[in-house]
């Protein structure tokens, strides 16, 4: 947007009205700026909540898998406990 100033006016009128019609301009453009930030945001914003939810989900099956795997060898002993209650060695 950087745009030199050649222009002579050849009257003040001319010269703020110039000068006035380049703030509008400048106004707009950093509205929309402003509004395609915003949007931009929001979409990231949205983006990160469910990457939020996704990774949560993948570590709650992650820890009830590793629970699983933590307790595998007790559940294994006690089923082997009570199989042996229920069918002493025969010798």
């Amino acid at each position: 947007m950087s745009e030199e100033f050649n222009e002579k006016f050849e009257t003040i009128e001319q010269t703020l009205k110039y000068i006035a019609d380049s703030q509008a301009k400048f106004e707009w453009i950093m509205k929309k700026s402003q509004k395609d930030w915003e949007k931009r945001q929001e979409e990231y914003e949205k983006r990160l909540a469910q990457t939020q939810k996704h990774l949560d989900y993948i570590t709650k099956l992650t820890g009830i898998a590793f629970e699983d795997l933590m307790f595998q060898d007790e559940k294994l002993e006690e089923a082997g406990k009570t199989l042996t209650r229920k069918n002493p060695k025969r010798t």
